[in-house]
């Protein structure tokens, strides 16, 4: 046969304005798509994935900018913790804008014959409020009508906690008022942060009736300000911090309506990204995989474009095209879910939050989407098409059940390489978090080395191991070892998302047994907030004799703001997010004579007792460690207006699982002895010795009537709320890594399907030498058990490290191995793969053998 010119291979065949390699590789393709579907759900999975995950964060996000000011109560909020603002103050806000004061604190509810009480959080709103959104009550309640009656607007769950009813007395603090309302909804209630107890909204002019308001009673001020035209937040902050620089004033705007929503969503946003990303990478094994079985599928058309005198540049072009084309259908399959999931889950999310989603596709979302899922195709697609170009053409026709092997052609290696490196530049670039997101690029990469280099461990075993006797057995342990081996594809596919589930299965398990049985031993049962200081003995002594045997703790609490750190303004450090949350918004704060209890001083050196020299602070070691700070450092705190500076004497580690009172900063005792403050207080019992109900119920009832200011904290009821939030992390986080399982399995369908050829005659072989379908199907299922049972082992011993570096190394708490979490997971695999595999084979049994002996 005569080769075509390179002018005629390049001529067109049938119109001018198709490309030669466009129109060969459609014609291709009217043979159909067989073989390309888990080719197609990998890439569309994975692109749907991380264009839902950014599509509805992108929602919620615009959501909150367009509804900030409703969220937030006004353009911009001035905060003060402990004291309200002074007239000089009042009068610069009242220039800024229309104002509305709203304070805000928490109290016990108690029914008015003091049988129930409840923790709350209590809300006090002048005539302004709201000043964006609507107060909505009950039908036909107004909070107007509340302000006549000098009564109290409810959530509706105080009237199932105390059993009471609309026009009922309640008591808060000192005063008795009527319950005149129900809240149905409460504009700025996200501005408020997580709440422990429920609401209530009173007006402003009744709180002083209460006695809560006392001098160091922990109590946030806020002045939400409708800012006068031309004034922009950020100069409404800039003027005041310079017209009042010691007050004390925590400013935010609407664009960040609620403290660490924008963070944790952002956050979260980055980790289910990454997730997602995970889970293409472990497709882009099955994307490879579909490549290079469809390039087996065309061995003769390779074979007659060489014979024809096509160049490799050429066949590539070809092939590549059409892997390309259907790359992008995945892609825009991948867009169709993402531009569903607005409008499939904005009815759910205004549930859980209150502002309108859009339910409109995201640009950003789409374009991130298709980027991900371009470089994660790219350099799958790249190694097994340059794999196909080495092969000569009389090895092509000759060899039809041999497979392609060897590595590509060094252009395409580079090719394959630079485009996994562009995807994680992509990765860290889009992030908000560039240290996390290369750790995680970098894990990822080790991980797939790693079971990489299991999958050949497990081959190369396989292939030194003496053949057992059971015939069924050697030939299990000979596929394993043989050229047409599931080992590495198995392990690259399974073995991330199953190393992943592990881990948060121990964590699960070792958190859960930490909260349910180790931390009430020895944790306090009740936390009482707001204690006199002047009633503090008397207070201990009542507890102490209403419930003998018991430990009653103490310490000074007050609220501070980190002002500056070493001289340098907050405003100007950037913190890395372990330690970010302390610099942002008021901390508790304390002093003490002596190190205390659950601490351990690592650097530095305690105060003596009676100290009197320059104001000293003991600091968290590993935050102190995050925020770059040393011993001998200055940190600058605004206590109730005041800006006290104190040298860093030593850092100490805290034991923050035992939940007893200890705090991020320490002071000496003379640095603020002489503010207003109020005590926290706890009532534990000493270990070994059970709690008494009815003696702690009759104790709670005398505090409430002895000091009905004082607030009373369940530990047991706050764990309760704390365990209830962690399951709803922990099932995110299974849902998350069971992406990635999902992927690996469809990975490890799309192998079968992609071995399925040689396994077909394989078992013709066999079966014409006399083989059972039945000692097939075993011989096949031994070898799936013992891929599975190898990969199971590695994933767990890497589970298990890895679930004990974070519970006792980032948590700092007690690691407990729960067999049952340990192996669950993999017990659940190996399930699915044996069932995979016997599906796999029942396809490969049903082949008629005379058809596969004469073609071959």
């Amino acid at each position: 046969m005569t080769a075509l010119p390179a002018r005629e291979a390049r001529r067109p065949l049938s119109g001018p304005s198709l490309p030669l390699e466009l129109r060969l590789g459609l014609r291709d393709l009217r043979g159909g798509l067989a073989g390309f579907s888990i080719f197609l759900i990998c890439i569309a999975l994975g692109t749907g994935a991380i264009g839902t995950i950014n599509s509805l964060s992108e929602a919620i996000q615009n959501g909150i900018a367009r509804d900030g000011k409703v969220l937030l109560g006004g353009d911009a909020e001035a905060t003060l913790v402990h004291r309200k603002a002074t007239p000089e103050e009042k009068a610069y806000l009242n220039e800024a804008g229309e104002v509305s004061e709203v304070a805000t604190l928490r109290a016990m509810a108690r029914k008015a014959d003091g049988s129930a009480q409840a923790l709350v959080d209590l809300k006090a709103v002048d005539g302004a409020y709201p000043l964006y959104g609507e107060l909505a009550l009950g039908p036909g309640q107004t909070f107007a009508s509340v302000i006549s009656r000098q009564g109290v607007a409810v959530d509706r769950s105080i009237l199932d906690q105390l059993q009471i009813g609309i026009g009922d007395n309640i008591a808060i603090g000192l005063a008795t008022f009527p319950v005149a309302a129900v809240i149905e909804h409460e504009p700025d209630r996200l501005a408020a942060g997580p709440a422990l107890g429920a609401r209530i909204i009173m007006p402003i002019a009744e709180l002083d009736k209460t006695g809560l308001i006392q001098p160091g009673s922990l109590v946030r001020w806020n002045y939400r300000v409708k800012l006068r035209p031309g004034l922009t937040a950020a100069a409404f902050k800039k003027k005041l911090a310079e017209k009042f620089p010691e007050a004390g004033f925590l400013v935010r705007d609407s664009s960040d309506p609620s403290p660490g929503v924008k963070d944790m969503l952002e956050r979260m946003t980055e980790f289910l990204t990454l997730t997602g990303i995970t889970a293409m990478l472990v497709g882009g094994i099955g994307v490879a995989n579909a490549v290079s079985g469809f390039i087996e599928r065309r061995r003769m058309t390779i074979a007659t474009f060489k014979s024809l005198g096509a160049s490799q540049r050429i066949v590539f072009r070809v092939f590549f095209t059409e892997i390309a084309l259907l790359a992008l259908f995945g892609i825009a399959i991948g867009f169709i879910i993402t531009g569903m999931a607005p409008l499939a889950s904005a009815g759910l999310l205004h549930k859980v939050m209150p502002i309108g989603i859009a339910a409109a596709p995201q640009p950003y979302a789409l374009a991130l989407a298709g980027l991900f899922g371009l470089l994660t195709t790219l350099p799958f697609v790249l190694w097994p098409l340059g794999r196909a170009q080495q092969v000569r053409p009389a090895e092509l026709f000759r060899d039809k059940v041999g497979e392609t092997a060897g590595l590509p052609p060094w252009t395409y290696r580079i090719g394959s390489i630079t485009a996994a490196g562009a995807l994680a530049l992509a990765a860290i670039g889009f992030s908000h978090e560039h240290r996390i997101a290369a750790f995680t690029c970098g894990a990822l990469l080790g991980i797939f080395v790693l079971f990489w280099l299991a999958g050949s461990g497990i081959k190369i075993g396989a292939a030194l191991i003496k053949r057992p006797n059971r015939p069924g057995i050697a030939l299990a342990v000979a596929n394993i070892a043989g050229p047409s081996s599931l080992a590495r594809t198995i392990a690259l596919s399974l073995g991330s998302g199953l190393t992943l589930l592990t881990a948060v299965s121990l964590v699960d398990a070792s958190l859960t047994d930490e909260l349910k049985s180790r931390l009430p031993d020895r944790a306090p049962d009740y936390f009482f907030i707001g204690v006199p200081k002047q009633d503090l003995g008397a207070f201990q002594g009542l507890l102490s004799e209403k419930v003998p045997g018991s430990e009653v703790s103490a310490a000074p609490m007050l609220r501070g703001r980190i002002v500056s750190l070493k001289g340098v303004p907050v405003e100007e450090i950037k913190a890395p997010s372990s330690a970010g949350w302390v610099l942002n918004g008021d901390r508790g704060i304390t002093y003490s004579e002596e190190l205390p209890a659950g601490s351990k001083a690592t650097e530095g050196h305690w105060w003596e007792p009676g100290y009197e020299g320059e104001p000293l602070v003991s600091f968290e070691a590993d935050i102190a460690k995050a925020l770059n700070l040393k011993i001998g450092d200055t940190v600058t705190v605004n206590v109730i207006g005041k800006n006290i500076t104190a040298k860093i004497a030593n850092f100490r580690k805290v034991k923050w699982g035992t939940i007893g009172i200890n705090f991020v900063m320490i002071f000496s005792p003379n640095a603020l002895r002489k503010a207003p403050f109020t005590y926290l207080a706890t009532l534990s019992h000493p270990e070994g010795k059970n709690s008494n109900p009815g003696a702690e119920a009759a104790a709670l009832r005398a505090v409430a009537t002895a000091y009905p200011t004082v607030s009373a904290i369940s530990v047991k009821e706050a764990l309760d709320a704390i365990s209830g939030v962690f399951e709803k992390i922990m099932t995110a986080v299974t849902i998350a890594g069971s992406v990635t399982v999902v992927m690996g399995s469809l990975v490890v369908a799309g192998a079968l399907i992609t071995a399925q050829r040689r396994r077909i005659y394989e078992a013709v072989v066999l079966r014409t030498l006399g083989a059972s379908k039945r000692r097939i199907l075993a011989a096949h299922l031994w070898e799936y058990l013992g891929l599975a049972l190898c990969l199971c082992v590695i994933a767990c011993g890497l589970g298990l490290a890895a679930a004990y570096a974070v519970v006792a190394y980032i948590m700092n708490l007690s690691f407990t191995v729960s067999l049952n979490a340990l192996l669950q997971p993999s017990i659940i695999e190996t399930i699915f793969v044996l069932v995979l595999g016997a599906a796999g084979t029942l396809r490969v049994l049903s082949a008629k053998p005379a058809h596969y002996l004469r073609s071959e």
